[in-house]
């Protein structure tokens, strides 16, 4: 089970020292799958520091073995002294994440913010990890102090304040690292200030996201969204073109760029977009949905007919939209 790249590996850092006090208990709370009893530990060599159960941990984790890293990296934290305690406890929490354990991942995630207010990767998953539950106050909390945080690291005196409005001026001035800085606070803050309908300062999140990782097709595609949201459509097509060449495939990407088409009235190009990725009947529907959705229910009732006769099959979903834009119809006249 692969967790992704942002998991931090923690074998790599023990060339500065380890803590070697002797380990108090092993935290239950932490602790979800097999039996302990069951995990092939090798308790003839009980690991003695804080670095060896954690590079037992990491051992365990690269072959896929996911309880045994857990009850490695949780007898890692049972020494008194240790110094990595953060970063251990931002891995188990994205290990409960893989393992959709999502209250414990909440928890390890809080422990590791006690041990470090500053952890940025930890603050990152945690707005990630609201944003996604809907509370999105509280994602875009954890985002903003994951920035300030990366500003910290940077030396930097830019900080944003999560009790006030963001301004541009303040936005354009935070400093990002390539591969460093947390791409997914910046690329959240975008859009949940899209959501907001502050477009302009929505552009300036995902400009810095996209800073951090040019080659992120789904920021690009953020991107190219938020563009289309504030009528920029030609800037939306360039990024959602850039996106399509780092994966032809996305489908965001495509849905989005062809958005921008039947904006500008450009509805066969639309068309063929989706045509690229579904049947013509649905690529039919979805064009006279779209125009549905823009107010423009007269545009749409010819590709819904044509949904319609083209797959009898497809009708149900068709006829439901085509009654809808001939209700619409009705309205406006009445």
């Amino acid at each position: 089970m692969r967790i992704g790249k942002s998991f931090v590996v923690l074998g790599l850092i023990w060339l500065v020292g380890c803590s070697s006090t002797e380990p108090t208990s092993f935290d239950e709370t932490l602790y979800s799958g097999m039996p302990v009893d069951s995990l092939s530990v090798d308790e003839e060599n009980i690991p003695q520091t804080e670095k060896q159960a954690i590079v037992r941990g990491d051992r365990a984790y690269s072959t896929g073995n996911l309880d045994l890293a857990l009850y490695e990296y949780i007898r890692s934290l049972s020494f008194e002294n240790g110094i990595y305690k953060d970063k251990t406890l931002y891995n188990i929490g994205m290990i409960h994440l893989a393992k959709s354990n999502s209250s414990i991942a909440e928890r390890a995630f809080l422990m590791s913010l006690d041990e470090n207010p500053d952890n940025i990767k930890t603050l990152e998953q945690l707005g990630v990890f609201y944003t996604r539950l809907g509370d999105t106050e509280q994602g875009k909390s954890y985002f903003l102090r994951s920035v300030n945080a990366d500003q910290i690291r940077q030396k930097s005196s830019a900080n944003l304040s999560s009790s006030r409005s963001v301004t541009l001026e303040e936005a354009k001035t935070l400093l990002v690292e390539v591969n460093a800085s947390p791409t997914f606070a910046y690329a959240g803050l975008g859009v949940l200030y899209d959501v907001e309908k502050e477009n302009e300062l929505a552009q300036v999140f995902h400009g810095k996201a996209l800073q951090i990782d040019p080659k992120s097709e789904k920021v690009l595609n953020n991107i190219g969204y938020s563009y289309y949201l504030s009528g920029s459509y030609r800037s939306a097509q360039r990024y959602l073109f850039s996106a399509l060449e780092v994966n032809p495939n996305n489908e965001k990407a495509k849905n989005n760029l062809a958005l921008t088409y039947i904006a500008q009235g450009q509805v066969n190009r639309a068309l063929n977009v989706f045509k690229s990725q579904m049947s013509e009947p649905e690529a039919l529907n979805n064009i006279g949905y779209i125009l549905i959705l823009q107010d423009k229910p007269e545009e749409a009732v010819p590709y819904l007919k044509q949904a319609i006769d083209t797959q009898p099959t497809y009708y149900q979903v068709a006829n439901e939209n085509l009654e809808r834009a001939l209700s619409m119809m009705r309205e406006e006249k009445s």
